[in-house]
């Protein structure tokens, strides 16, 4: 009997190759890996990224029979797809958008193993590499939807039940007390662990396509439904014992027994279209054949090539990168235009602030007895959380003891160069209101529209343009409830130096 464990002839290369495709891989990319990393670990959501690549490993040595006697060969196809999305990581790794590289990286490593395998293994073992995919951080996006959601199916039962409840946004009263539905409420960890659960389920269990289908669709939403329920049950919980339980600690253990018996009940049920076994009777072709050995059709060049072209993006990325790390200065002309400026900053307890900024410059126009500001900052090459468009840029950070947000909108200015759209914000604190433009300027074009922001970004950087990428921010002081003359000082201010 063939010794399983024993590589055959024809599988040596390959296999060599592919432990050095997949190690440049994770050599080059990884920065991109060790972020991926690094969210499994602070995120309890992500956790089960740690398993992901295990299981896929598993899933692939379980079905050695059905390419143990095939031979690898290139795949033409396959390296076109790998330098794709290569251009991909390239592309998001210079505007600095971290998930799509994070899923650019995990293709480029499927595309080096479809490369070197050929498309008749990769046929055979494409579940395993497409559940891969699963290790990417994705969905956060998603919780103040999950939220909403959550928050309406609980009003709707508690309505139906005859409970009455008053809700305000996510935040509901009812006789008993006051429950938030915040964002471990969302569901989005049973969603997660759901789906992933369900696919290896359905792999393992239906042969057929349409049922593998369908069962990944149910591990999909019944757990959107069943978390709705589940909130709605520990608010009952909570409200039937005059807030004693479920308003702690085991409020959380409630949720995971619930969601391990959602879990089992699904598997149960799936258990009954369960497909058997296919059994191949045709003998499998042996490993030498009527004295002809099989051989593979990979040679050494190619996955030489292979390798240099993964290694390529990297390197590609911090030449371009390091044009605007070299330009990362403000131009003199904002300095020269603005003639009354002043050193004295009025005391306002106020002032941009931004993570990753390279150069800014900060200027006080005085107008009569009342000063505005104009803040300029540029963020060079844009480390990681610390770029130009980032949602953690705040006016004013979250929870903020002295200073919030009143209002902030789009709006149109009319200046002396015609109408331009800014991001229009009214800070407020007890003593003052603080009227904010901000907009952007990439090497001359004025806007605020993020995503037009990123492909400006890109078509600069990938052209070798380093002019500058700005951030301008414009800012006087206002009575309460009073914001039309310190617009208008705020549109003198703009024609004088920014537009």
């Amino acid at each position: 009997m063939q010794n399983v464990m024993t590589i055959p002839a024809h599988w040596r290369m390959p296999s060599l190759a592919l432990v050095l495709v997949v190690c440049v891989c994770l050599l080059v990319f990884q920065e991109t890996w060790l972020s991926i990393v690094g969210i499994w670990e602070r995120s309890e959501t992500f956790a089960h990224g740690y398993l992901v690549a295990p299981t896929s490993a598993w899933l692939i040595w379980r079905k050695q029979a059905d390419y143990r006697d095939l031979s690898a060969s290139f795949s033409g196809l396959a390296f076109i797809c790998l330098l794709g999305l290569g251009l991909l990581w390239l592309s998001a790794d210079l505007v600095s958008v971290l998930v799509i590289r994070q899923w650019a990286v995990v293709g480029i490593l499927v595309c080096a193993v479809w490369t070197v395998l050929g498309n008749r293994v990769t046929s055979s073992i494409l579940f395993p590499l497409l559940f891969l995919f699963l290790m990417v951080p994705f969905g956060e996006e998603f919780v103040p939807y999950l939220m909403n959601y959550t928050s309406a199916f609980i009003v709707t039962m508690l309505r139906l039940t005859g409970i009455s409840v008053y809700q305000e946004g996510t935040f509901l009263t009812l006789s008993s007390g006051e429950w938030s539905v915040v964002e471990g409420c969302s569901g989005l960890r049973y969603l997660i662990a759901s789906f992933t659960l369900g696919t290896v389920y359905a792999y393992l269990n239906y042969q057929s396509y349409i049922k593998r289908a369908v069962f990944m669709l149910i591990a999909f939403l019944l757990p959107i439904f069943a978390n709705g329920l589940r909130a709605y049950m520990i608010v009952m919980i909570g409200h039937w014992s005059d807030m004693k339980l479920a308003t702690g600690v085991d409020h959380i253990i409630y949720g995971w027994v619930f969601f391990g018996f959602v879990m089992l009940l699904l598997f149960y049920i799936g258990s009954f279209w369960q497909d058997s076994p296919t059994i191949d009777s045709t003998p499998s072709t042996p490993a030498i054949e009527h004295g002809v050995a099989i051989r593979s059709n990979l040679r050494w060049q190619s996955v030489i090539c292979l390798a240099l072209a993964i290694a390529a993006w990297p390197v590609l990325s911090s030449q371009l990168r390091g044009l605007q790390a070299i330009q990362a200065e403000i131009p003199g002309d904002f300095a020269a235009r603005l003639q009354t400026a002043s050193p004295v900053a009025p005391d306002w307890g106020w002032k941009p602030s931004f993570k990753g900024v390279m150069a800014d410059v900060h200027f006080f126009v005085v107008d009569d007895t009342t000063k505005s500001a104009v803040y300029i900052a540029n963020f060079g090459d844009e480390s990681q959380g610390g770029e130009l468009v980032n949602s953690q840029n705040y006016l004013v950070p979250q929870k903020h003891p002295v200073w919030h947000i009143i209002r902030s909108e789009a709006t149109h200015v009319q200046g002396d160069g015609g109408p331009r759209r800014i991001e229009e914000t009214i800070l407020s604190s007890d003593t003052r209101d603080i009227l904010v433009w901000r907009w952007y300027r990439i090497g001359g074009i004025d806007t605020i529209n993020r995503y037009y922001i990123k492909g400006l970004q890109l078509l600069k950087r990938l052209t070798g343009n380093a002019s500058p990428e700005l951030m301008i921010i414009l800012y006087t002081e206002t009575p309460h409830g009073e914001t039309q003359s310190a617009r208008n000082r705020l549109v003198n201010m703009a024609d004088t130096c920014c537009f």
